[in-house]
């Protein structure tokens, strides 16, 4: 959760190596996917900051934020993901409100990480998720897992380094 300037700052600053910013990303138009995405992470950390400090910028940096996740696909609720997550195309990324993601996530496009029954998952760092996977209910999923294509977690993994794939998602590592 970001609470200070400076936690906005180091958000910010991991995650524009992570996009490899470009001098034209700050542009007020959008030429590239990988603007879009920068645009759509810094738009996600500045909301993230004014809701939790109650600033009254809130509002411009949702609205910003919403019209890029309207445009794109992209549900993403505040104060979900760590430092550092990184989206590698864009595409529809679906995450519940109350799911907790670790640092350096890595989504693709078409992942759905869902309640069931009101309980969320809780996710490690360095998490990989491919593109399609699925993760529901109230599981916990260890760090540096990697979930594969179109994989459908629904129990808990909590093996380090673990490789799911399949439906149901099995550890093949």
């Amino acid at each position: 959760m970001i609470r200070s300037k400076e936690d906005l700052k180091r958000y910010l600053t991991i995650e524009e190596k992570k996009y490899h910013k470009k001098w034209y990303y700050d542009l007020p138009f959008m030429m590239t996917e990988q603007q879009v995405l920068y645009k759509h992470a810094k738009f996600l950390r500045k909301a993230e900051y004014a809701a939790n400090n109650r600033k009254v910028s809130r509002v411009w940096y949702l609205f910003r934020l919403l019209r890029i996740q309207t445009r794109y696909g992209i549900s993403i609720p505040l104060n979900v993901l760590e430092e550092g997550f990184e989206m590698a195309h864009l595409g529809s990324v679906i995450i519940n409100a109350g799911t907790k993601i670790g640092k350096n996530a890595k989504l693709h496009p078409g992942v759905c990480v869902g309640a069931n029954r009101d309980k969320a998952p809780q996710i490690g760092d360095n998490v990989y998720l491919g593109p399609g996977a699925k993760v529901f209910g109230d599981i916990v999923l260890g760090n540096n897992i990697q979930v594969g294509a179109n994989a459908v977690v629904t129990k808990s993994c909590m093996k380090d380094g673990a490789i799911l794939v399949g439906v149901p998602a099995k550890d093949i590592s």
